[in-house]
């Protein structure tokens, strides 16, 4: 038997020619049988019948697996993370459910899927009038959004003002119970004097 039709790893009569080429046979998946037992099985017979003129079968080869996109279309692939549907499901703001739903892009598609939307307008409307934005509304926007930051201010004053009188407050009684605390202790070492 020849070292590459050995299937016993611990064999330690191809241990040596084994670890030289660093190449052990591997089993298949699918028959659990070495992946050359094929060419195994037809060395065997043509080494039995050197005489003949006997050609072998070459073993059927598996047909090669269509990719994903090439199965599913982009309204049925379900995996949000699929990358062969991700522009697709951007351009169609939202990611296909199986139920029927349209489930919520990321946040990373969301960002995109509005560039895509803001390029396109942006496209479309190259040809069209600009409109200017009625420059009256935006001052009187401005106007309310000032008058509220000044109401915002006045409020933060008003708060201030509030803080420091409560920390003044703090202060006066503070000292009223230290005085208080110190008048007990007159007390109490004058009763301790007279022994009462």
């Amino acid at each position: 038997m020849n070292w590459t039709d050995c299937t016993n790893d611990g064999s330690q009569i191809h241990l040596g020619e084994k670890q030289g080429s660093g190449w052990y046979l591997q089993f298949t998946r699918r028959s659990r049988k070495p992946s050359v037992a094929h060419d195994h099985d037809w060395r065997q017979e043509m080494e039995a019948n050197p005489g003949e003129d006997w050609a072998p079968q070459q073993p059927r080869r598996r047909r090669a697996r269509r990719a994903h996109h090439e199965i599913t279309s982009c309204e049925h692939c379900f995996n949000d993370n699929c990358h062969k549907h991700r522009w697709e499901k951007v351009d169609a703001g939202y990611y296909p459910r199986q139920v029927g739903e349209k489930g919520e892009l990321s946040k990373n598609d969301r960002r995109e899927h509005k560039k895509k939307r803001a390029v396109k307008t942006r496209l479309e409307g190259e040809g069209s009038k600009k409109t200017i934005p009625e420059v009256e509304a935006l001052e009187g926007k401005l106007s309310d959004l000032r008058s509220q930051l000044d109401r915002a201010a006045q409020i933060i004053v008003a708060k201030d003002n509030d803080l420091a009188w409560l920390n003044k407050e703090q202060e006066k009684l503070q000292q009223a119970y230290n005085r208080c605390k110190q008048r007990m202790r007159q007390i109490g070492g004058m009763l301790w004097k007279e022994g009462v």
